[in-house]
């Protein structure tokens, strides 16, 4: 099994604990007539890779996404028909592409956390790994990429994150890549991952990804 590291990020970012979550999967299993008893041990299961039987995935997405305010699915929480099968969605369309950046966040965060789980997870390569990245920078025309979200995204944001690319790209020449790479993911997590997560338009929401391609890159 491969550690879930989408779970863990919707988990952290929603403010929830394990027991605490839980307990609201329990609850809302006894609304649909079910008799669940799940505790922590069970969740960290869940974050190992293990995937709960029967309705439960669906309620996991009901608690979380009634916390964070917005329709949480499978996919999100790497519990979808493509984690199932050891697969990526490789679609076009805004679904792929928010599962991408969902994905993308969770995993600077893994990685700044330096978790040895991680390690032994094999990298993705070729079109599975090269579609995802040209997407995020080149939405299709026909895909609106505006989110609802908490704050709003600004332009000043954008300059934020270009500036930021340029700066780390001075550091690059400088001192190499071994001392960049920490710094640029410590970023991306407390700069790019919330914003990526904020509400905006289309048209900012594409300014947004390629600025953040540009750092990714």
């Amino acid at each position: 099994m491969e550690p879930n590291v989408l779970l863990e990020s919707l988990i952290e970012e929603s403010g929830v604990s394990r027991a605490g979550l839980a307990g609201h999967v329990n609850r809302a299993g006894r609304s649909r007539g079910l008799s669940l008893r799940y505790e922590h041990t069970a969740v960290s299961r869940w974050l190992k890779g293990q995937r709960p039987r029967g309705q439960v995935p669906d309620l996991i997405c009901e608690v979380l996404g009634g916390r964070l305010g917005r329709p949480v699915g499978l996919d999100d929480i790497g519990m979808g028909a493509s984690a199932a099968s050891g697969g990526t969605d490789t679609g076009s369309g805004s679904g792929s592409l928010s599962g991408f950046v969902e994905r993308a966040t969770a995993l600077w965060r893994s990685d700044e956390q330096r978790r040895p789980d991680l390690a032994a997870v094999p990298a993705v390569t070729g079109t599975s790994a090269v579609m995802p990245v040209w997407e995020w920078e080149n939405p299709p025309e026909d895909t609106d990429v505006s989110r609802p979200g908490p704050g709003r995204v600004s332009p000043a944001d954008i300059a934020m994150l270009k500036a930021a690319r340029d700066h780390y790209e001075q550091m690059y020449r400088k001192t190499g890549g071994i001392a960049t790479r920490s710094r640029i993911v410590r970023f991306l997590n407390a700069e790019a991952a919330p914003l990526l997560r904020g509400g905006h338009s289309d048209a900012l929401g594409r300014s947004l990804h390629r600025a953040t391609a540009g750092l990714v890159a």
